[in-house]
């Protein structure tokens, strides 16, 4: 059994998603200090850390870093941060006209011995805020190969295309490579 830690239900409810019954999981919401670094890896690795030495047995956790084209890269790993003081639509506020957006999903698994971290990756287009599907900032994130936002084009194509997707996949390989699941 493997623990995921988050605050987020919007993360819990796509991870569990996304898992279905490939990997048993349970959750407990706490809360975690975060580390200010532009490495997501060292963000993710710190949680894990501490993320165990609450658990004390095998965890989960995740990080999401936004980057926008016109601010080479920023706010990255600071995202959670700008949304806290500007809200979900911060990123169409402070990037430029149909800027492009990196998203990066940051996930790491320890069990006091094995650490694995992968990332799953995302890029698309900030655009003025569409939709009323998902959370965060998927009202304004128009994903390459789409015409709608993220928000629009609900969850079920969400989950299959999304930085998360690809990190849970990335996740789920790496798993089964170490025998873990």
């Amino acid at each position: 059994m493997i623990t995921f830690i988050t605050g987020n239900p919007g993360k819990l409810a796509e991870l569990t998603a996304l898992l279905d019954d490939k990997v048993e999981l349970t959750h407990k919401a706490v809360d975690l200090d975060e580390i200010q670094n532009f490495d997501p890896h060292a963000i993710v690795r710190h949680k894990l850390r501490e993320a165990y030495s609450i658990v004390q047995g095998p965890v989960m956790v995740e990080d999401v870093s936004a980057g926008l084209r016109s601010m080479n890269g920023f706010p990255g790993p600071f995202v959670k941060y700008l949304f806290e003081r500007m809200g979900d639509h911060a990123l169409y506020e402070i990037g430029a006209e149909n800027d492009t957006v990196i998203i990066t999903c940051t996930m790491g698994y320890y069990d006091g011995e094995k650490e694995i971290i992968v990332d799953g990756m995302q890029t698309g287009t900030v655009t003025a805020p569409r939709g009323e599907g998902g959370f965060g900032f998927d009202a304004t994130i128009v994903p390459d190969g789409y015409d709608k936002t993220l928000a629009e084009l609900g969850v079920d194509i969400k989950n299959t295309i999304s930085h998360r997707h690809r990190a849970v996949i990335a996740m789920i390989d790496e798993l089964k490579k170490h025998a873990i699941v």
